[in-house]
């Protein structure tokens, strides 16, 4: 069973996995519900793929019926731009803009070479506990510390019930800020937006992330990172995290 399900209003119900370490639901979780319906929407429509999006995160998105609204803003030839919203008890909490490619097949460009990882021969790290005691999102994913700074995520339940190959990138992404986070002092770190760009979809079932951050005195804090398949890299991530003292 996926970690969110339509019921038979539209609606979108989220398992109490879905939630986040503080209040309401990962952000990584509602950015994958609304992109899952915008590819979904791109397949129907021979749209192409979706290659990139930008989510703002207006509020915390609490545990309960979510409902969206996707929406093609621009349809073209050889790139076309969606939305998706997503609405809780009357509030708007999230928003993602996605653009979606229609590739050319012969250009005579030159592959970029791969590489290989078996990601499977490294040890799992121990689960970590939700700061609140409960079930959160984190529960879902098999994490691996690899080679070269690459952290391995897995999904052991797929977010939505349609693996849409961007949607499937963004769980994992969203915890690029906090894989690189200083020790002291102790500072909560919510981003408040997601970005991940792809120069393909991801082959297999792990992605890996390379974390980079910067934090400032000023309470402002930057998550960036390489992302990985088990064949070479594929896209980057970057986010803006809110430094606040640890609840």
């Amino acid at each position: 069973m996926a970690i969110f399900e339509q019921d038979e209003t539209g609606h979108w119900i989220g398992s109490e996995q879905a939630q986040g370490p503080f209040t309401g639901l990962q952000g990584g979780g509602v950015a994958s519900v609304m992109v899952a319906e915008i590819e979904n929407i791109a397949t129907q429509q021979g749209l192409g793929a979706a290659m990139s999006v930008s989510v703002e995160f207006l509020r915390a998105t609490p545990l309960m019926p979510l409902k969206t609204n996707p929406k093609i803003l621009r349809r073209g030839r050889r790139s076309s731009v969606l939305t998706n919203e997503v609405w809780a008890d009357g509030k708007q909490t999230a928003s993602a803009t996605v653009c979606v490619i229609n590739p050319f097949r012969e250009l005579g460009i030159a592959a970029k070479a791969s590489w290989g990882v078996d990601v499977g021969t490294i040890k799992p790290l121990a689960t970590r506990a939700a700061p609140h005691g409960g079930p959160w999102l984190m529960d879902n994913f098999e994490i691996r510390p690899g080679a070269d700074g690459i952290v391995w995520f897995r999904h052991q339940d797929e977010i939505t019930p349609d693996a849409t190959p961007l949607a499937s990138v963004l769980g994992p992404a969203d915890w690029t800020h906090g894989l690189a986070r200083p020790s002291e002092p102790k500072l909560a770190d919510p981003n408040v937006n997601l970005q991940v760009a792809l120069a393909r979809h991801p082959r297999g079932e792990h992605i890996g992330i390379r974390p980079k951050t910067t934090w400032t005195p000023e309470g402002i804090g930057l998550g960036e990172g390489a992302l990985f398949d088990e064949h070479g890299e594929i896209g980057r991530v970057a986010m803006s995290a809110v430094l606040i003292p640890f609840p």
